[in-house]
């Protein structure tokens, strides 16, 4: 499983952005649209990323989301297959199903990222969250979904200079700073500071 990490809360750049023209598909959102935006790039099979869903995920919907002041964009950067098979899955998800989903995901990381049959796995796991079983095959069997996938996480990680995962990316009033890792302080900070300089 790959999952690259900077340094823990390094802010890795800052700069103009035009993140509407890159975005061929809605994206997992938590918030209000009109909100700033913080991007969270994540993997399914990222270690690191389990954390961030875990602890820091939490704490930024309570700070941002909650509050009005941002809305949360997930964006999906799988690498190998089996990450791949997981968040193709999400992506065909409702709301209720996909936190489900997403919490056993994370949760499990051992048991479907090294063992056998991984799509068998993820496929009970969607099924015990509330997907069908018919839904998952024809999700996984959606070839157009994995090109739009490809396309958007590869799309946002060059808008944004994305080298590994987590990375946390906020957008305000045309900026954005970008922070990797999993320092929890820093992110929260560093984004709490990028929304205080809005106007």
């Amino acid at each position: 499983m790959k999952c690259r990490l900077f340094l823990a809360g390094m802010l890795l750049w800052a700069g103009s952005v035009s993140a509407g023209e890159v975005e061929p598909m809605l994206l997992r959102s938590f918030g209000q649209d009109n909100a700033a935006l913080i991007y969270v790039f994540t993997s399914a099979s990222c270690p690191h990323c389990a954390f961030f869903h875990d602890q820091i995920m939490p704490l930024l919907k309570k700070e941002f989301v909650q509050t009005g002041r941002a809305q949360i964009k997930v964006v999906d950067m799988p690498y190998d297959a089996r990450a791949f098979q997981a968040m193709q899955l999400a992506r065909c998800m409702d709301e209720t199903v996909y936190a489900r989903f997403m919490d056993q995901v994370y949760a499990n990381q051992a048991v479907w990222g090294y063992g056998q049959n991984p799509e068998t796995v993820l496929k009970a796991y969607a099924v015990d969250a509330g997907m069908s079983q018919e839904a998952s095959d024809v999700c996984l069997a959606d070839k157009a979904l994995t090109a739009r996938i490809k396309e958007q996480r590869d799309n946002l990680a060059d808008l944004y200079r994305v080298r590994g995962m987590p990375t946390t990316v906020v957008v305000a009033d045309g900026k954005s700073a970008s922070f990797a890792g999993t320092e929890t302080k820093e992110i929260l900070d560093g984004i709490a500071k990028m929304l205080g300089a809005q106007k």
